[in-house]
């Protein structure tokens, strides 16, 4: 998994020359200011987005003050998506059992390693059964290095129906979300590249808006 990050980051910077970070910029600038007649983006088509995926929808009080775990100094600790300051929260749902959700782990963890923590953070809700689980799995990936702006939770709730996936409107993962300024501006379905130069160019569009 180490090298997969690895090799992700050195693709990320080969592609995101001053240039070329212009160029992707001026792209997505535009796609999001223009609509075609199916109602999706040019925006949407470039990072496949289907129509339902597309929104920038208030994120709910319930969505915000929605109480997850998380652990510090070996204390389980109650923390809500409204108590992360970041600028821009790159919400992910996912489990240690879900085979997509670690294809994609490695990408993810070198997109928050190419950002500022004071920029991005993002908020890996796990829906594992136990902290146990995700011990085990890390401890089983020991050579994985998690970046500090990459905050593992766990959802206490883990019933389909009453969970906060199910408050976003999830039904399976992995799924994901950009929250920006109490406003859900991307929702991502399934599993993705993370450093794909679309993803990235969009996540810095919303970094600088």
């Amino acid at each position: 998994m180490t090298t997969s990050g690895r090799k992700g980051s050195d693709v990320a910077t080969r592609w995101f020359t001053p240039a070329i970070g212009a160029a992707v910029f001026a792209v997505l600038l535009a796609g999001m200011l223009s609509a075609g007649s199916s109602g999706r983006t040019t925006l949407d088509l470039l990072l496949r987005r289907s129509k339902g995926e597309a929104m920038s929808l208030p994120l709910t009080p319930g969505q915000a003050s929605y109480a997850l775990e998380a652990r510090r100094d070996g204390k389980i600790v109650p923390v809500t998506l409204a108590s992360f300051d970041a600028r821009l929260v790159f919400v992910n749902f996912w489990g240690t059992y879900c085979p997509p959700c670690i294809e994609e782990l490695p990408s993810l963890l070198a997109l928050a390693r190419s950002k500022d923590p004071k920029d991005l953070v993002v908020v890996a809700v796990s829906y594992d059964d136990s902290w146990q689980a995700i011990d085990d799995f890390f401890a089983r990936n020991a050579s994985v290095q998690v970046p500090p702006n990459f905050v593992i939770v766990r959802d206490p709730t883990v019933k389909a129906g009453r969970d906060l996936k199910t408050a976003f409107g999830t039904e399976k993962i992995p799924e994901s979300y950009l929250v920006r300024g109490g406003r859900v501006e991307a929702k991502f379905v399934n599993s993705r590249d993370w450093i794909d130069p679309t993803i990235v160019g969009l996540i810095d569009v919303l970094l600088g808006g």
